[in-house]
């Protein structure tokens, strides 16, 4: 039986619409999937942001505590030093003591 050019036509028209459906299915889900992706770029955009601000505090708040770190250990090393001066003389003061023990009670007597 000769396929007749009306049923050509036909199943070539329902090819066609069948493309057009899946072309309209396919331009709404890259549609939502677009959506989809904007949401994803703007959230981590603004954590990024936030990323950079929180980096942006810390480092000023290390430029600030810088100085403050440098001046305590100045002042340890400082004290320290002091300490270490002070030992060094009463160490030397006690065996002057000692050593001229007899000297000394004899001032006082």
């Amino acid at each position: 039986m000769p396929v007749s050019i009306a049923s050509q036509v036909a199943v070539q028209t329902e090819i066609l619409e069948r493309m057009e459906r899946r072309l309209e299915d396919d331009r709404k889900t890259l549609a939502i999937e677009r959506a989809s992706a904007e949401l994803s770029r703007a959230a981590v955009s603004a954590e990024l942001t936030d990323i950079r601000h929180s980096q942006s505090d810390m480092v000023r708040r290390l430029d600030k505590i810088e100085p403050v770190t440098d001046l305590v250990t100045s002042v340890r090393s400082k004290i320290a030093g002091g300490l270490i001066l002070l030992g060094l003389i009463g160490s030397i003061a006690t065996a002057g003591i000692m050593l001229f023990k007899e000297m000394i009670l004899e001032w006082f007597r």
